[in-house]
């Protein structure tokens, strides 16, 4: 199944490339901050902090917006390899890609969405590798007039990473990695466009624990993302950083404890 499955998402970004006529080409800038604590041994909860710039034709990455969202994830751990999550409902504010300063828009499209995904990793000798599968249920304001249309989104990344101690650190690791990611969707807001293959993201990077609970990640991001026509592509080169607080209040607690 799981084979099938990448063979058939391969096929709709090998259709959709061959199909494409014209490509635009973009800078862009992702921020994420992520807010995360364990509720017990098995649950654990998350919130993405996100912000995302574009350089709208101008060579500064900062100078349009591009993506606002706020989305918050509850995850439970089924075994050791393996962890399900839920996003109940999110918010997200985005832009298209601007080719020039004078297409930029004030307003993005407002969006609300539940997502469900399920991970899970595998490790080896030589590093460690991860499927995941997220199903999303988009509601868009895709004509700016509060009309929300409901579409279906398929997702598929496979990462691998591999850590590395005695680089910066003899006791923590730092991690690269690799990964790419698919996304197909289907639905009454995209009904009408000529294909379902919406885009695919390609990213290298590494990711370290600065401090205890607080973890840096880097990476360089290439997006390919379809236009309605079908015919048109963006291509974006991003640089992506993540700053992560984990156990945000549990550590006090404990260290509270031991006091």
């Amino acid at each position: 199944m799981k084979k099938h499955l990448i063979i058939t998402l391969l096929a709709c970004v090998i259709a959709s490339v061959s199909y494409g006529q014209k490509t635009y080409n973009h800078g862009v800038f992702w921020a994420r901050v992520v807010l995360a604590d364990t509720i017990n041994s098995k649950l654990k909860w998350e919130v993405f902090l996100q912000k995302r710039t574009q350089d709208a034709g101008t060579g500064n990455i900062f100078s349009a917006p591009h993506f606002f969202s706020i989305w918050p994830w509850l995850s439970y751990t089924l075994s050791k390899t393996t962890r399900v999550s839920l996003s109940p409902v999110g918010y997200f504010d985005s832009h298209l890609f601007y080719n020039a300063p004078s297409e930029v828009k004030d307003e993005g499209v407002k969006e609300y969405r539940i997502s469900l995904r399920a991970e899970n990793e595998q490790k080896s000798r030589l590093f460690n590798y991860s499927n995941r599968y997220s199903l999303e249920y988009r509601m868009r304001d895709l004509k700016y007039n509060g009309d929300y249309l409901p579409n279906w989104r398929v997702r598929y990344m496979l990462k691998f990473e591999k850590p590395l101690l005695h680089v910066i650190s003899d006791e923590k690791p730092l991690s690269v990695f690799v990964s790419d990611e698919v996304f197909i969707q289907f639905g009454e807001a995209v009904k009408s466009n000529p294909n379902v293959f919406d885009q695919n993201r390609i990213s290298f990077g590494f990711a370290y624990e600065v401090v205890k609970n607080i973890k840096f990640s880097a990476s360089y991001l290439n997006i390919r993302q379809s236009r309605i026509s079908g015919k048109e592509f963006d291509n974006a080169n991003a640089l992506w950083m993540i700053v992560t607080f984990d156990n945000l209040f549990s550590q006090f607690k404990r260290h509270q404890a031991k006091g």
